[in-house]
């Protein structure tokens, strides 16, 4: 074998290593996007892009003052960045290590069955609750961890009579959210420390709407919630929500959700319903602020 037949081999085999070392890092950006999206952490991303554009054109356009200051900030930035999001890390962490992580990274999807089964248990747990006037909050959990322990573990396979038994207005328990993982609830009586101050909330949804959504703004978690007052039952997913769903609909929802049976139209539909009871609610309060103007 001739030196030159050795030095394309050489550089065919670097060129080879750095295109999977190059693979491998764009991979670890796209799943720490998807997991940071829809949270607080995506739009401090966002920030970080502007800061570090902001640093770079000073530099350019020669702003030595503006540099300067950009400059020493960057000494602080990451630890002051650890203080403020140190619980979105740490959700970050526990979810690479988790093995649902790299099977839907690689196109693994977990059983179908298990989890619609509790699909269905859920939905006739929420539907005789709102029958009989039982106020719940239901949160199910996707990529991201919504329990940290908070409550009380349970540990137990999802079913329509636990569901019910849980919020049954004597039960110690039922005051509060239970948090389902796949096919199972993991913590009942959960009290989520912050709620949604989203001002196109209706004035009929309370704190337990209010806690629900909010959930669904900083994690891709889906809310189940019934009214006691109305027995409505209404789903949050993304910081948007579609009052008084009725069963099929939050089957369907909750299959192509959990399930990966996606249904564009679907989800288009029931979003762009939720998103027409947001508009509505604001010509509402237009009209009831114009007709006490009147008045007075």
């Amino acid at each position: 074998m001739s030196e030159w037949q050795q030095v394309a081999e050489h550089i065919a085999a670097r060129w080879i290593i750095l295109a999977i070392d190059t693979l491998l890092v764009a991979f670890l950006i796209y799943r720490l996007l998807l997991l940071a999206k829809g949270t607080r952490a995506y739009q401090v991303l966002i920030g970080l892009l502007v800061f570090v554009l902001a640093l770079y054109l000073s530099d350019v356009l020669r702003l030595e003052t503006i540099h300067w200051l950009l400059d020493r900030m960057t000494t602080l930035g990451p630890v002051a960045l650890v203080i403020l999001f140190f619980p979105e890390l740490r959700r970050v962490l526990e979810t690479i290590g988790r093995v649902e992580f790299w099977r839907s990274s690689f196109g693994v999807s977990p059983e179908v069955e298990p989890i619609q089964r509790a699909i269905n248990e859920v939905v006739n747990a929420v539907q005789q609750m709102a029958r009989d006037r039982i106020g719940a909050l239901i949160v199910w959990e996707r990529k991201d961890r919504v329990a940290e322990g908070n409550g009380v573990e349970l540990q137990a396979e999802a079913s329509s009579p636990l569901l019910r038994a849980i919020f049954y207005p004597g039960s110690p328990l039922h005051d509060g959210a239970v948090i389902l993982r796949g096919a199972q609830i993991v913590e009942a009586a959960v009290y989520f420390p912050e709620i949604s101050q989203n001002p196109d909330i209706p004035s009929t949804m309370h704190t337990r709407h209010r806690a629900g959504i909010g959930v669904t703004e900083t994690s891709d978690c889906i809310a189940i919630i019934v009214s006691e007052e109305t027995g409505q039952i209404t789903a949050a997913v993304d910081g948007t929500w579609t009052q008084n769903i009725d069963a099929d609909h939050l089957r369907r929802l909750l299959s192509d959700l959990l399930t990966g049976e996606a249904r564009p139209r679907i989800l288009a539909r029931m979003m762009g319903t939720a998103l027409s009871g947001v508009r509505k609610s604001r010509i509402e309060r237009k009209a009831a602020h114009r007709a006490e103007e009147k008045t007075a």
